[in-house]
Protein backbone atom coordinates (compact mmCIF):
# COMPACT_ATOMS: atom_id res chain seq x y z
CA UNK A 1 0.00 0.00 0.00
CA UNK A 2 1.42 3.38 -0.92
CA UNK A 3 0.95 6.62 1.01
CA UNK A 4 -1.78 7.89 -1.30
CA UNK A 5 -3.86 4.78 -0.55
CA UNK A 6 -3.23 5.33 3.13
CA UNK A 7 -4.48 8.93 2.90
CA UNK A 8 -7.63 7.77 1.11
CA UNK A 9 -8.30 5.11 3.73
CA UNK A 10 -7.84 7.60 6.57
CA UNK A 11 -10.22 10.06 4.92
CA UNK A 12 -12.84 7.33 4.51
CA UNK A 13 -12.42 6.23 8.12
CA UNK A 14 -12.76 9.82 9.34
CA UNK A 15 -15.96 10.26 7.34
CA UNK A 16 -17.39 6.99 8.66
CA UNK A 17 -16.58 7.82 12.29
CA UNK A 18 -18.02 11.31 11.88
CA UNK A 19 -21.27 9.85 10.54
CA UNK A 20 -21.44 7.28 13.34
CA UNK A 21 -20.80 9.97 15.95
CA UNK A 22 -23.64 12.09 14.55
CA UNK A 23 -25.93 9.08 14.36
CA UNK A 24 -25.45 8.19 18.03
CA UNK A 25 -25.75 11.82 19.15
CA UNK A 26 -29.03 12.16 17.28
CA UNK A 27 -30.28 8.83 18.64
CA UNK A 28 -29.48 9.97 22.20
CA UNK A 29 -31.35 13.23 21.68
CA UNK A 30 -34.38 11.53 20.14
CA UNK A 31 -34.98 8.75 22.64
CA UNK A 32 -37.11 9.13 25.74
CA UNK A 33 -35.79 5.94 27.35
CA UNK A 34 -33.09 6.82 29.90
CA UNK A 35 -31.17 3.55 29.47
CA UNK A 36 -31.11 3.90 25.68
CA UNK A 37 -30.05 7.53 25.99
CA UNK A 38 -27.16 6.53 28.26
CA UNK A 39 -26.09 3.78 25.86
CA UNK A 40 -26.25 6.03 22.78
CA UNK A 41 -24.26 8.72 24.60
CA UNK A 42 -21.62 6.13 25.50
CA UNK A 43 -21.44 5.00 21.87
CA UNK A 44 -21.15 8.63 20.72
CA UNK A 45 -18.24 9.23 23.11
CA UNK A 46 -16.49 6.14 21.75
CA UNK A 47 -16.95 7.27 18.16
CA UNK A 48 -15.76 10.77 19.05
CA UNK A 49 -12.62 9.33 20.65
CA UNK A 50 -11.88 7.22 17.56
CA UNK A 51 -12.63 10.17 15.27
CA UNK A 52 -10.19 12.41 17.12
CA UNK A 53 -7.48 9.73 17.10
CA UNK A 54 -7.89 9.27 13.34
CA UNK A 55 -7.77 13.03 12.74
CA UNK A 56 -4.64 13.38 14.87
CA UNK A 57 -2.89 10.54 13.06
CA UNK A 58 -3.95 11.86 9.65
CA UNK A 59 -2.60 15.28 10.61
CA UNK A 60 0.71 13.68 11.63
CA UNK A 61 0.93 11.85 8.32
CA UNK A 62 0.12 14.90 6.23
CA UNK A 63 2.71 17.00 8.07
CA UNK A 64 5.43 14.65 6.87
CA UNK A 65 4.13 14.31 3.31
CA UNK A 66 1.29 16.14 1.62
CA UNK A 67 -1.36 13.89 0.04
CA UNK A 68 -2.25 14.35 -3.62
CA UNK A 69 -5.89 13.55 -2.90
Amino acid sequence: MDREDLFIIFKMAIENKSEAFGFYQKAAMNTSDPESKKLFEEFARGEEYHLNRLKDRYRELTETQQPKV
